[in-house]
């Protein structure tokens, strides 16, 4: 048997129709093709019967005759190609018909073999219209599976993206409660199980405990589970994989080798296997959503402990806050006393005494005020609030300083300036606050200005010196509690680094925003935003 033009796009036995109103010539291809061996043969007397069979059951090749009575060959063609019937046709044609021949190479005729004919001119003209059709049909199957892996990838990409969203969307939760229906739903949406539940890792006993479950699918179950949730649970997290059982499909949630619970589906009543595409897609979501799970503990976990350091600087701060005013006043009596004066060594000892006990009440007023703030619990009363006098309030507070370092502060306020939303008392402590940092942190004979104006719904003030300046790397950490730059022009003054972390709170309470500019050895200027009285 010689049928290597076969290739692989073809079946071993080719399907041949001939259509010739001449029985010699279809005898004689008849035997032929029955010599060579691998094919099958239909035949047809006539271009009407042809035409129905090639119609009815299209073959591999056509071997055509050009003049036949009720329909020749060039109807045939017509009609092959009306019906879009695409098989190859090899013409047979009188002697002296070439020129004809040329028409159906126009119409798709492949090849024409000259009355009469050898069995080896069949077999060469047959073999080059096999080709030419193993090689089209060998790219057309190229092509849908070049098709169909395109569909696979963009399906991979489509997973892939929307697991990344599901991630991004999961890992950013930190409520628990949340997080256990963000999960499911999740897993629903990705996998399309019937049902699924969550089992977390009781802490006291170690063990796993249920945490949620959820159906999407209604209706009687049809199979019998061969093993229970709890025991594939366990063998997942056992192997640290993704563990199936014909409907069910367990997988563990883990982050690194602390595991954290597991996560369960089952599809109870269409009895649908998970196939090893939903293992992978669990073990991805898993993941995800273990780190959320861990995320959210260890928020929760930061929060009780952010709380506890709250009470206990609350506490401290109220506890002290009574023996530093007794050192205070008792401090005022010996300096006031006029019966035994205190000699000028001992005014020295009491004014330390003083300034430090001073140090320490603006140490708690700071600590009692982020603890307050941290915890929801400061009270702010906001009403229409002329900012002038709250500055005025702040200048009578650092003149003081200010005076002591021979500095020059100018004010630029506009007489019509509109009243704010604020609270007076904490205005004036966010005005103290910068201005006080502004004499810290410029040199004596230094200039500090103050600077006001309307700025849409809002009123901007801005506080601006030609101090040490602040570097762009501290600028990221300015407002961040107990921050202190490396600086040494900075480190060398006294400060809790709480400061600024209070004025941007209490800012941001009142409606507004703080910003800085600054430069190294050049100045800084800070300013903030207040609303507009309504």
């Amino acid at each position: 048997m010689s049928t290597s033009f076969l290739g692989e796009g073809m079946e071993s036995d080719v399907h041949i129709l001939i259509i010739d109103d001449s029985r010699a010539i279809r005898d004689f291809v008849l035997r032929a093709l029955a010599d060579r061996g691998g094919y099958t043969v239909a035949e047809a007397p006539n271009g009407a019967e042809g035409l129905r069979m090639a119609l009815d059951n299209p073959p591999d090749l056509i071997l055509l005759d050009l003049e036949m009575p009720q329909m020749d060959g060039f109807q045939v063609v017509d009609a092959l190609n009306e019906h879009q019937v695409d098989v190859p046709v090899i013409l047979i044609t009188s002697h002296g018909s070439e020129a004809i021949a040329v028409e159906f190479f126009r119409k798709g005729v492949k090849d024409y073999l000259s009355k009469p004919f050898t069995a080896e001119e069949l077999f060469a003209a047959m073999d080059r219209a096999l080709t030419d059709v193993r090689l089209r049909r060998e790219k057309e199957l190229l092509t849908q599976n070049l098709q169909a892996a395109n569909r696979e990838l963009r399906l991979r990409v489509r997973e892939l993206d929307t697991l990344y969203g599901i991630g991004k969307s999961v890992t950013s939760l930190l409520d628990e409660k949340q997080l256990l229906e963000r999960i499911l739903d999740a897993t629903f949406y990705v996998i399309g199980a019937e049902e699924a539940s969550l089992m977390l890792v009781d802490e006291e006993t170690d063990k796993l405990r249920p945490a949620l479950h959820r159906r999407q699918v209604e209706g009687e179950h049809h199979h019998v589970a061969r093993r229970n949730p709890e025991e594939l649970a366990a063998d997942a997290i056992r192997t640290g994989d993704a563990a199936a059982s014909g409907e069910m499909l367990s997988a563990p949630l883990q982050v690194g080798d602390k595991v954290v619970g597991a996560i369960g589906l089952g599809n109870p009543v269409t009895a649908r296997p998970f196939g090893s595409h939903d293992k992978q897609l669990l073990m991805a979501l898993a993941d995800y959503a273990a780190i959320a799970l861990e995320n959210a503990r260890l928020y929760k976990e930061v929060r009780q402990a952010d709380r506890a350091k709250s009470e206990f600087v609350s506490l401290v701060a109220h506890e002290m806050g009574t023996p530093l005013t007794s050192i205070l006043c008792y401090s005022d009596v010996l300096l006031q006393e006029r019966s035994e004066p205190l000699s000028e060594k001992q005014e020295q000892y009491v004014s330390v005494i003083r300034k430090n006990v001073g140090r320490m009440q603006i140490l708690l007023s700071d600590l009692q005020d982020i603890s307050r703030i941290e915890a929801g619990h400061l009270s702010l009363n906001i009403e229409p609030t002329n900012l002038a006098t709250a500055l005025q309030g702040a200048l009578e507070a650092t003149r003081g300083q200010i005076g002591a370092r021979s500095q020059v502060l100018t004010l630029d306020l506009p007489e019509d300036l509109p009243l704010v939303g604020a609270d007076p008392a904490r205005l004036t402590q966010i005005l103290i606050n910068l201005i006080g940092n502004a004499c810290k942190y410029t040199p004596d004979g230094g200039h500090i200005r103050v600077k006001a104006g309307p700025q849409g719904g809002y009123v901007c003030c801005a506080v601006a010196d030609n101090g040490v300046g602040i570097s762009p790397k501290d600028q990221k950490r300015l407002f961040t509690k107990f921050f202190r730059s490396d600086n040494p022009a900075v480190m060398e003054k006294q400060g809790t680094g709480l400061g600024l972390c209070i004025a941007k709170n209490l800012i941001e309470l009142q409606g507004g925003q703080i910003e800085v500019e600054s430069e190294l050895g050049k100045g800084t200027t800070f300013w903030f935003t207040v609303p507009v009285a309504g």
